[in-house]
């Protein structure tokens, strides 16, 4: 049997979409794993001075004055 280039260009289709479609379904399909991407999406407008006071910890304000 030869495999010609044909048969491994399909071959690689095939498993590229298969594999494609699998990320979707664990992205888009599983809903344990919604909240998990939902805060991820939204770590860029977190207020990170805000959690440092609410963690006790010095604001970056606050380091600056003392620097």
């Amino acid at each position: 049997m030869d495999i010609t280039i044909n048969d491994l260009r399909s071959v690689v289709t095939v498993v590229s979409l298969l594999t494609f479609l699998g990320i979707v379904w664990w992205a888009y399909g599983l809903k344990s794993s919604q909240k998990r991407f939902e805060e991820a999406a939204n770590l860029p407008f977190t207020d990170v001075d805000a959690e440092r006071v609410e963690l006790g910890l010095s604001s970056r304000e606050e380091q600056r004055k003392t620097s």
